[in-house]
């Protein structure tokens, strides 16, 4: 049975930090903090952004499938139901599960708030762990984001042309919008971690509820 590695737990409550010194608090906040850096993005965790994008384009096919066979080149209701439910299938576990990833997102930015908050010292390795791997998702992103950009634009195109079909217009709009959303998500949580790593580059002023500790 495969199970999934917890995140690092939020810091404990003031009235319950029994660190013996401040170096011991230090190295458990460095270790979080890198350890959510990393997992905030991790290659898993954009792949899986990426498998699901794909299985929405597969639900987009099969809504362009049921608006064919329902009203285009033949009436076969048939087939536009079965294609109809298939898409079902495809979208809902998808949507679920991208609620899901979204929600992993948030939990993970707010403990890096929590941990960076306990006090003000620079951390170069959740520094440095942002910044390579927010290149890793930020480049792809990118091309993710033109390119679903350029599919909208096509199917807008074809849209407008009279020897258009609907099931054609219909899968390539949510093809690009798919593909268009994709790389805002990824583009958003690049973005993010490095926002969030950027004060981190040089020692600042005492951050808020930093320092403190029993």
């Amino acid at each position: 049975m495969i199970t999934r590695r917890p995140l690092p737990p939020p810091p404990p409550p003031e009235e319950l930090r029994s660190w013996p010194d401040d170096a011991a608090r230090l190295a458990d906040r460095s270790m979080a903090l890198a350890e959510l850096s990393r997992r905030g993005l991790g290659i898993a965790r954009l792949l899986l952004l990426w498998l699901l994008a794909a299985v929405a384009v597969l639900g987009w096919a099969c809504v362009g499938l049921a608006i064919q066979s329902l009203g285009e080149g033949g009436f076969d209701p048939v087939s536009g139901i079965v294609a109809l439910v298939l898409a079902a299938v495809l979208f809902v576990p998808a949507a679920v599960a991208l609620g899901f990833w979204l929600h992993r997102g948030r939990v993970i930015r707010l403990r890096l708030e929590e941990w960076a908050d306990l006090d003000p010292a620079p951390v170069s390795e959740a520094q440095s762990l942002s910044h390579r791997r927010s290149v890793l998702w930020l480049l792809p992103s990118v091309a993710l984001c033109l390119a679903g950009a350029i599919v909208v634009g096509l199917a807008l195109a074809e849209a407008s042309s009279r020897a258009s079909k609907v099931s054609g217009t219909t899968y390539l709009t949510g093809l690009g919008a798919t593909v268009l959303l994709t790389g805002v998500l990824g583009l958003a949580q690049s973005l993010s971690q490095r926002r969030w790593s950027a004060p981190f580059q040089n020692p600042v002023p005492a951050r808020r509820g930093g320092g403190a500790h029993r």
